[in-house]
């Protein structure tokens, strides 16, 4: 049962961590967001538990979440015999499982009452850390061989567990590993992520988007079009984005793009200045995306009319068709592009020859 979710800003990378005095330990993953210098806290009430929300003050303007902690009450129990379990598991606020902390001398037992190695607490980090293991969604019965028996919990279950599965849990542990897992990734995440997504702002997207984790940047690149407008730094990071050449992440924020986004001029700009910087298939998307601009700023058509000599056959081919697609009619820019007919072959002349057919009259500048 969920007792809490209180907050903290601790970012540590994985380690293993023993108090001499109080034998604390802790195994993290890398954090979404950097500790704050200053911070305080805020309650936030989510259907029956009470969350408590890390905001960290920047200079008493914006405040962001750092992620999020629940205390985690339970008995595990075997062999008719339970014993009190109290761990706290984090979340980034992304959703991403973050680590786990065991406090004041706690552990993790097994089969036989038997305290987890630090090998074993590796293992169970790793595991925790995989959303795409199938411990989360079968019911622990399913996973194993047998029902437990009515009047007990049984955490070993190391002959009877189906094989298929001994490689998804901490052997002489498969129940606490299922609980956990069944936590770490049930509805608690659904509503951490929730939080996050009524907060996201141009600010904490482009926080998020600095995150050195590949599954922070996914998350919020899906989550763009939750954002009503982009500002400059935003627009620089989504170009970097771009830049890396990484085609599926590229994918996703050119998708997640928009139309009310794409209408803003420093946007279709920015997009347009990386034809020629990127590969092709990138190039294809930016292209096909700023046909979905409500209407093609006439920055564009300024910053494309010096470029038109640089562009190969299949890119003037493409450029044509978003200028026709936009209704795009521009005295300088058939001037230029009846310059470059000479230097092409005879299908991109024809394409050329018939956009200056349509557009050589009543020219809007």
């Amino acid at each position: 049962m969920i007792n809490w979710i209180k907050a903290c800003s601790i970012g540590l990378s994985l380690i293993l961590f023993f108090d001499e005095n109080r034998q604390d330990i802790r195994y993290f993953e890398p954090a979404t967001l950097s500790i704050a210098d200053s911070s305080s806290l805020l309650l936030v009430s989510i259907n029956d538990s009470l969350f408590r929300q890390e905001m960290p003050q920047k200079g008493g303007s914006a405040s962001i979440p750092v992620n999020y902690y629940m205390e985690l009450h339970t008995g595990v129990c075997f062999d008719n015999k339970c014993r009190p379990l109290k761990i706290r598991l984090y979340w980034n606020i992304t959703g991403r499982y973050l680590g786990f902390e065991l406090l004041n001398g706690e552990y993790l037992s097994k089969q036989d009452h038997e305290p987890f190695v630090p090998g074993e607490y590796e293992q169970l980090h790793r595991l925790l850390a995989d959303p795409f293991l199938p411990l989360g969604n079968y019911a622990f019965e399913d996973l194993v061989g047998h029902s437990a028996p009515d009047d007990a919990s049984v955490d070993g279950v190391s002959g009877a567990t189906a094989k298929d599965v001994l490689a998804y849990v901490v052997p002489g542990a498969a129940y606490t590993t299922h609980k956990l897992y069944q936590i770490v990734h049930g509805p608690v995440q659904e509503q951490i992520m929730g939080l996050t997504e009524s907060s996201l702002d141009p600010y904490l997207f482009t926080k998020i988007l600095q995150s050195t984790e590949q599954t922070d940047r996914t998350w919020v690149l899906e989550r763009l079009g939750l954002l009503q407008e982009l500002n400059e730094v935003l627009i620089d990071g989504l170009m970097g984005v771009l830049l890396e050449d990484e085609y599926f992440q590229s994918y996703l924020l050119l998708k997640s793009l928009t139309a009310t986004q794409l209408a803003s001029k420093d946007l279709q700009l920015q997009l347009f200045k990386l034809i020629d910087r990127v590969e092709h298939g990138i190039e294809t998307l930016i292209f096909d995306k700023l046909a979905d601009a409500p209407q093609l700023d006439p920055a564009v058509v300024d910053h494309a009319i010096p470029l038109l000599e640089q562009l190969n056959g299949s890119q003037l081919v493409t450029l044509m068709k978003l200028f026709t697609h936009h209704g795009v009619n521009s005295s300088r820019l058939n001037d230029e592009l009846s310059k470059v007919l000479p230097d092409q072959n005879s299908f991109v002349r024809k394409q050329v020859l018939q956009f200056l057919e349509k557009h050589d009259s009543s020219p809007d500048h």
